[in-house]
């Protein structure tokens, strides 16, 4: 019995709706950080929501992973793209999760919260949302077909130059806070390592939307002549 293969255009939608996770779980993030949230929000939104979007992005990725098995994907070329930007996605998920949880946990030592750790908190989401964005947005371009292939290449170059923009100042943000968590937190352990790993597992989820883009701007250019 022949299996009907999958098209470029419904893996496009499942790696869109990944992004789209991300985009619309770091804004909600973003915004409840920017009206001082307290920390029981934080807590409850990390359970509720980050959990199920964690698993929702993880049930996707596992979708493409289930169409190579069943040779669906036997007339998709370049399927190793498609594959390790899923892989890139539910990386960037995880590395949240795990920022936001060290974030947590630093608050179950010390109730009270630091300015300058949360500013550099709420900078890296805020690159977690503006590099997320501009991946739905570079998707979107890949599967619109009204443009010629010089215009298309021009916006998918665009898009992805936003993405390395967004990486370069996640980059900036982390060095640092870091720093400045190094010198403040010196001689309190605990704090230390909560709040060091906090950010360095955010800037690794800018880093994985990033690579995910380049599997993505390479899925796009594999389409033009």
């Amino acid at each position: 019995m022949a299996i009907d293969s999958i098209s470029k255009i419904t893996l496009i939608e499942v790696l869109q709706n990944m992004a789209q996770d991300i985009q619309n779980i770091s804004a909600t993030l973003l915004t409840k950080m920017h009206e001082n949230a307290t920390n029981e929000y934080i807590e409850k939104f990390y359970r509720q929501d980050l959990m199920s979007v964690k698993d929702r992005i993880s049930r996707n990725k596992d979708r493409i992973f289930d169409y190579l098995a069943s040779g669906r994907l036997e007339l998709i070329s370049y399927k190793e793209f498609y594959i390790n930007s899923s892989l890139q996605m539910e990386c960037a998920i995880s590395k949240l999760e795990a920022g936001i949880y060290r974030l947590l946990l630093s608050y179950s030592i010390d109730k009270n919260n630091d300015s300058e750790v949360r500013k550099t908190i709420e900078g890296l989401i805020g690159e977690i949302y503006s590099s997320s964005q501009s991946l739905v947005d570079l998707l979107r371009s890949i599967s619109t077909g009204t443009k010629g292939n010089s215009e298309k290449r021009k916006i998918i170059e665009e898009r992805f130059n936003k993405i390395s923009e967004s990486e370069g100042r996640g980059d900036i943000i982390y060095r640092e806070g870091l720093a400045r968590v190094l010198v403040k937190y010196s001689n309190t352990p605990s704090r230390l390592i909560s709040f060091k790993e906090t950010i360095e597992y955010l800037e690794d989820c800018i880093d994985c939307i990033y690579n995910a883009s380049v599997y993505i701007k390479l899925i796009g250019f594999s389409g033009l002549a």
